[in-house]
């Protein structure tokens, strides 16, 4: 044990060691819930977005992996690169290359294999972090929703709509004032199943009709 933290401390392992501790520490307070895995995201915004396209951190070949997974990776690789080396190096009787150029050219191997890795092992890692497909609000129209509030009026309304993988939105619902008349206002109350049928980009609204219309209503469409 003591031979090992000697290694571990010596150059260049110490370069790593202090990482790993950092490291190790962040996935603690990430576990316990104190931290987000992604808070140090470098991934950027469009303004800062390269001329080839992306962003500067996933030019390097990371997509989508947070940061702080991407680094973690890099300082654990390069760590075990870095001990190992320096393990063979202590224990062979053939190296005869000074210390100090071994300690470099082991530091660089780090450096270089434990980014290689990382970038190989973040391929994989990045279908976990993918953003699930945004739903627009356009993308909502013609989908059935239920009647929350006491009523629906064309200015007040809020309904509940599930979409099929379990998300649900809570949504600002209007009545047309276009609407035919003839609707009687039951079909507006509570519980009750609308469909949306328009999204007014001004209001912020959603415009919505009754599932099912009476039959003289829907003899009249017809």
């Amino acid at each position: 044990m003591r031979e090992f933290l000697d290694i571990a401390l010596s150059f260049p392992p110490i370069v790593f060691t202090f990482g790993l501790v950092l490291v190790v520490l962040y996935w603690i307070t990430v576990i316990v819930g104190a931290l987000d895995v992604d808070m140090f995201d470098l991934g950027g915004d469009a303004d800062a977005e390269l001329d080839a396209g992306g962003s500067f951190w996933s030019a390097f070949g990371f997509g989508a992996v947070p940061f702080t997974v991407v680094a973690s990776l890099w300082i654990t690789l390069g760590w075990i690169v870095t001990v190992l080396g320096t393990t063979w190096v202590r224990s062979s009787d053939e190296v005869f290359i000074p210390a100090a150029a071994s300690g470099i050219a082991l530091l660089v191997a780090g450096i270089g294999v434990g980014m290689l890795g990382a970038k190989l092992l973040a391929r994989p890692l990045s279908k976990l972090f993918a953003d699930p497909p945004v739903t627009t609000h356009r993308g909502l129209v013609g989908k059935m929703c239920v009647v929350r509030t006491g009523t629906v009026t064309t200015d007040s309304g809020q309904a509940e709509l599930t979409e099929e993988d379990g998300k649900v939105h809570l949504i600002n619902i209007r009545r047309s004032v276009h609407e035919p008349p003839g609707i009687q206002d039951e079909l507006f109350s509570r519980h009750s199943k609308l469909v949306i049928f328009d999204y007014d980009e001004a209001e912020k609204i959603f415009l919505v009709v009754p599932a099912s219309l009476p039959p003289d209503l829907e003899t009249a469409d017809s």
